[in-house]
């Protein structure tokens, strides 16, 4: 989802007196000194020799290194950075030693001569107040708005911080275009007049690549009309977020609205079952099937409590079994964040691609969809979905193997198009065996 990658520590960024002692044709001996730290060095050029040789081609140097940074003391590490001016050595200690020590942290965070690409990674990695420090800067994520991402995309952050930075960079007209699904975002919570304002003009959302042509091959005697061949277009997401808004509107009026009517599930137990979903999806599932579907039923209920700005969020960054459910939501937001999920599985995708409760768009964006349709498993499912356009289904039907084919041409679940299609390409191919 996000690359961000390390700022490097050059050779000659060393003191001269370092480097000397620390070169790559230096005598291992002398680079172990320096790595155990016994060389009389002030706290900059000693973190910075340590940072450096961290790093070192020799596994056993890299290691003392690294070794001898643990061992400082809180007490000198922490009177020491606010002196650091080497962003590559912020950077290597948020990514290597920040976990143990996580007031680091908020102390690199807070540097300005830290590179913005280590705060975005602190942001992607770190729990608690560090959190709403880093969103609270809004000259950092103004400048550098993957910044945004990380803290979305971090089941740490809760979700007021996230829709204050939300607000903020709406506000500021910051570019998020880079954020997966960022439409339906900035939409949830703040509405769809809001998505303007983070699209510059004659930019399209970061999506995948979609094609409305179908393969290559024979024309075929299907009929398709527009709707059928086009899908929905990114270029309709406006009018159709709109829709989506009035359809929301509506239905805070009527008496059984569930979440969108109300306050959502409140902000601690969404948080946990953000973070419990995050963590799930990491996880090899082990659970007895009387357990999964008591789990089921459970986060149904708590899914119907959620906020649309909630649903999207969960469906961005759940697990499969949020996914499964929110995949199937009325609302257009919260299935297409579901398609934009940055965990979303070729298992998942032939799932929905076979479904026959979910909404029509997801099966002609699943169709339409280059990446997702190399898949045979994905081509078969759509095949024997009434849902998915007749052209597209009979293009994907000639890749198929004979034994699907004979399968398909006898079955009563799909349209009768396909079945005649499939008896049509069944005679071919043995008409071409005998001949």
């Amino acid at each position: 989802m996000l690359r961000l990658d390390p700022v490097p520590i050059q050779f000659g960024d060393l003191p001269f007196v370092i480097q000397q002692a620390a070169a790559a044709d230096a005598p291992i001996e002398r680079r172990l000194t320096v790595a155990r730290a016994a060389m009389p060095l002030s706290p900059d050029d000693l973190l910075l020799s340590l940072c450096f040789l961290a790093n070192d081609t020799s596994e056993p140097v890299a290691k003392v290194a690294r070794e001898s940074i643990e061992g400082l003391p809180w007490g000198v590490l922490a009177s020491a950075l606010p002196s650091v001016t080497h962003a590559g050595v912020l950077d290597h200690l948020a990514r290597e030693h920040g976990r143990a020590h996580e007031d680091l942290w908020s102390m690199i965070a807070s540097n300005r001569n830290a590179a913005d690409v280590t705060v975005a990674w602190i942001a992607s990695k770190g729990r608690g107040p560090v959190l709403e420090q880093i969103a609270s800067n809004q000259m950092r994520f103004q400048r550098f708005p993957m910044i945004v991402e990380a803290l979305y995309y971090n089941a740490e952050t809760r979700m007021g911080t996230v829709s204050t930075v939300l607000e903020n960079a709406v506000r500021l007209g910051i570019d998020l275009s880079q954020i997966p699904g960022y439409q339906e975002i900035v939409a949830s919570i703040m509405g769809p007049a809001a998505v303007a304002k983070v699209t510059p003009a004659g930019s399209k959302a970061a999506v995948r690549e979609v094609s409305t042509t179908p393969p290559p091959g024979p024309p075929t005697e299907v009929v398709v009309t527009e709707a059928e061949s086009q899908g929905a277009p990114e270029e309709e997401l406006a009018r159709l977020l709109e829709a989506a808004a009035a359809e929301e509107a509506a239905a805070a009026g009527a008496d059984d609205t569930g979440a969108e009517a109300g306050a959502g599930v409140d902000e601690d137990s969404f948080f946990a079952l953000l973070q419990e979903a995050a963590q799930a999806a990491d996880a090899a599932g082990g659970e007895k099937p009387a357990e999964v579907e008591h789990q089921s039923a459970a986060l149904w209920a708590k899914i119907a409590k959620m906020t649309i700005a909630q649903k999207v969020r969960f469906a961005l960054l759940g697990d499969e079994a949020a996914r499964a459910m929110l995949i199937r939501d009325t609302r257009r937001m919260v299935y297409m964040s579901v398609l934009k999920s940055p965990r979303l599985t070729d298992k998942e995708i032939a799932g929905f691609a076979k479904s026959r409760n979910v909404n029509e768009e997801v099966i002609r964006m699943i169709a339409s969809d280059r990446d997702w349709t190399k898949s045979y498993l994905v081509k078969l499912a759509l095949v024997s979905n009434p849902k998915c356009p007749p052209n597209t289904a009979t293009n994907f039907l000639r890749v198929m193997n004979n034994k699907d084919i004979k399968n398909l041409s006898g079955s009563r679940d799909i349209p009768g198009y396909v079945v005649r299609q499939a008896k049509q390409i069944i005679m071919n191919r043995e008409q071409g065996k005998r001949s």
